[in-house]
């Protein structure tokens, strides 16, 4: 976005409240930290900030804290949440009204890249993206590819294909003709061509989304950067 230089972006840090070995603090913590965003985007609005431009994005927990964020502001409707892997563990049997999903939003994305693992399992916004099926490992993150970049990555090992959402969404500022996605029921179906460009819709995964999709979108991705196929 900084090379783009015609947005506004804010960052929220809350490294403390999110600190990772302890995951079941850290994801309680998300409810606290997306009820105070709320009020800072609420007091935005009261001095200017026009809501239906607000782009909510997170990646792992700072998704599901994006949906307790905006479901709780007050002053209208957040017009985007963009979810990247969404955390799993523990939310998949957590309320609504604790993590994300598409009520949070007008148009709620969601990239999946560690599904099961990280990741949140299920479809949970109007458009979910399946890059590579959106499971462990992704292209270029299986235990060989990583050693030869880094014998010592360990927490590359870990994160790699977690990591590969907000990878994906970041290249897809500065490319909106990459990225491309079929609509499908399933994996299977897409690797078989059932679906494809000529009988589904298709839309771009990442910021350029046509937010009238709706479904679940599969693609493909290179094992490194440039990740977009286009």
């Amino acid at each position: 976005f900084t090379q783009r230089a015609d947005h506004n972006v804010i960052l929220l840090n809350a490294p403390r409240l999110e600190a990772g070995p302890w995951y079941l603090t850290a994801s309680q913590n998300t409810r606290v930290v997306g009820q105070y965003a709320a009020q800072f985007i609420d007091y935005l609005v009261s001095r200017g900030l026009y809501l239906p431009s607000l782009h909510l994005t997170g990646l792992s927990l700072g998704a599901q804290m994006a949906g307790v964020c905006g479901q709780n502001v007050k002053s209208g409707r957040v017009r985007r949440i963009t979810g990247l892997d969404p955390a799993g563990p523990l939310f998949n049997k957590w309320p609504k009204s604790l993590k994300l999903d598409a009520s949070d939003a007008e148009f709620v994305d969601i990239i999946h890249s560690d599904a099961g693992i990280f990741g949140y399992p299920r479809q949970i916004g109007h458009a979910d993206f399946w890059p590579n099926r959106g499971l462990a490992p992704q292209p270029g993150c299986n235990f060989k590819e990583i050693k030869m970049r880094n014998p010592d990555a360990i927490v590359e090992l870990l994160f790699c294909s977690h990591w590969r959402s907000y990878q994906f969404f970041a290249e897809s500022v500065l490319n909106p003709n990459g990225f491309w996605a079929v609509n499908c029921n399933n994996w299977k179906d897409f690797e078989k061509g059932i679906c494809n460009e000529h009988n589904s819709i298709v839309t771009r995964m990442g910021l350029y989304v046509d937010e009238r999709a709706r479904g679940n979108f599969y693609l493909r991705t290179n094992p490194e950067s440039p990740y977009s196929l286009t």
